[in-house]
């Protein structure tokens, strides 16, 4: 008997990476793919998934005006970003724990483009609540079906918004250089996501099979 694992995300090319490189790689799960959680009830029908596997970043509906944040007004922003050199400045003679001090000072250069990342996702429209609003759904309509995120965007803030809203797991999407190389990956690794999946569904008592 196969599992239902329902894959809920809203781009074409993540579909195509789920149909051709994972569902393929072990035939006891059934894919169940959908761009919005309506669309996944009604391809349900009346039954019950094993587990639902869903993307974290989408576009907000209520971000009237997306906007590709200029290049130049990214220039600025980075021109005041800590450099390498502010890394390693006068680093030999700090007084005190230089393991720690040095990770802090790169640290503030993580930060930093994390900080502008979030920026530039919200002038475009992306966040989290795309996902966050398919977990509550699904919580509502299926309860004690697992569900776990799925997400290649998604930064330290958004994990913690997702476990306090009940989230199962938290899967990172392989990325590459070029598509092709992340189908490559994303095709790689797929059977250590796939029984990390089968972990999460057998530890759940309800879990569904088709």
């Amino acid at each position: 008997m196969s599992q239902i694992i329902c894959f809920i995300d809203d781009s074409g090319f993540e579909h195509a990476l789920v149909q051709d490189e994972i569902a393929v790689c072990d035939p006891h799960f059934e894919f169940v793919q959908a761009y919005t959680f309506s669309e996944a009830r009604s391809l349900l029908k009346n039954v019950s998934p094993a587990l639902f596997l869903l993307d974290l970043w989408g576009q907000d509906e209520t971000v009237t005006n997306p906007q590709i944040t200029p290049q130049e007004d990214v220039l600025e922003k980075i021109s005041g970003f800590p450099a390498l050199a502010d890394v390693y400045a006068d680093l030999s003679d700090f007084k005190g724990d230089v393991g720690n001090e040095y990770l802090k000072r790169f640290f503030a250069i993580v930060d930093s483009w994390r900080n502008l990342f979030e920026s530039v996702c919200a002038k475009v429209g992306q966040n989290r609540k795309y996902g966050l609003s398919n977990l509550a759904h699904v919580r509502a309509f299926y309860p004690g079906v697992p569900a776990v995120f799925y997400t290649r965007k998604s930064l330290i803030n958004d994990a913690v918004a997702l476990f306090e809203a009940g989230a199962d797991g938290l899967f990172i999407k392989p990325t590459g250089k070029n598509d092709d190389e992340t189908r490559r990956l994303t095709r790689e690794n797929a059977p250590l996501l796939l029984k990390k999946i089968e972990r999460i569904i057998d530890a759940y008592p309800n879990s569904r099979k088709a």
